[in-house]
């Protein structure tokens, strides 16, 4: 997954999750940020700091990692045998691991870019 479309699923995953929960508005100010800062999240123009993610992922009542998984899949059904299940799982934490390698990618050059 590339930095742009990692940017691209956070930004429509934090529409989706705050759709009929918060306007841009109200989850700025239940975080402390601006709407500004929200509106350039979502559109892209800009990633947010750690603690700002967080603060984010804590008001959508989701945990953080579910900010970064595609949402535009088409679920499947797998039958449930021991065989499967073993391979879910393997494909489970290789995604998590491709996601947690690309997050922190992006943190640490916004960490380097802030300082």
């Amino acid at each position: 997954m590339t930095e742009e479309e990692l940017k691209s699923v956070f930004s429509e995953n934090i529409k989706k999750y705050r759709n009929g929960k918060f306007t841009q508005e109200s989850l700025a100010e239940k975080i402390g940020v601006s709407s500004q800062n929200i509106n350039d999240i979502e559109g892209k123009r800009r990633f947010p700091r750690t603690d700002t993610l967080v603060k984010i992922a804590e008001a959508l009542n989701i945990e953080v990692y579910q900010l970064f998984i595609p949402q535009d899949k088409t679920p499947i059904q797998i039958e449930e045998t021991p065989e499967n299940v073993k391979v879910r799982i393997q494909i489970t934490n290789e995604i998590v691991e491709e996601i947690r390698n690309s997050v922190n990618k992006m943190l640490d050059k916004i960490q380097k870019e802030g300082k």
